[in-house]
């Protein structure tokens, strides 16, 4: 008895867990995304970003609803680019790595 019990609750935890991996974001977007930075245009790589963040949109979309970002520029690029660029140690965090001449 105990046996069977032991199987069955291995059985639904790795079913669990194959769908916690499985899951993946309804709108994935495209792969990169051509941000404008005024006269500066930054391919963004969406899609290595999204797996990155296991599809967790409110990272960079703060609304419900995953699609542009509301007052992009400067300010917001920066609010949220850099700010996990540096908490993530990897991705560009320093003026010249974005802003290129």
């Amino acid at each position: 008895m105990k046996k069977a019990l032991l199987l069955i609750l291995v059985v639904c935890i790795s079913g669990l867990s194959v769908t916690v991996l499985a899951a993946t974001p309804k709108n994935v977007g495209p792969e990169i995304i051509n941000l404008k930075m005024g006269v500066m245009i930054l391919p963004f790589s969406h899609r290595k970003h999204q797996k990155e963040l296991n599809g967790e949109c409110f990272h960079c979309h703060p609304k419900a609803s995953a699609g542009k970002i509301d007052n992009w520029g400067k300010e917001t690029a920066h609010k949220i680019c850099i700010s996990c660029h540096d908490l993530e140690e990897k991705g560009p965090v320093e003026c010249k790595q974005c802003h290129k001449k």
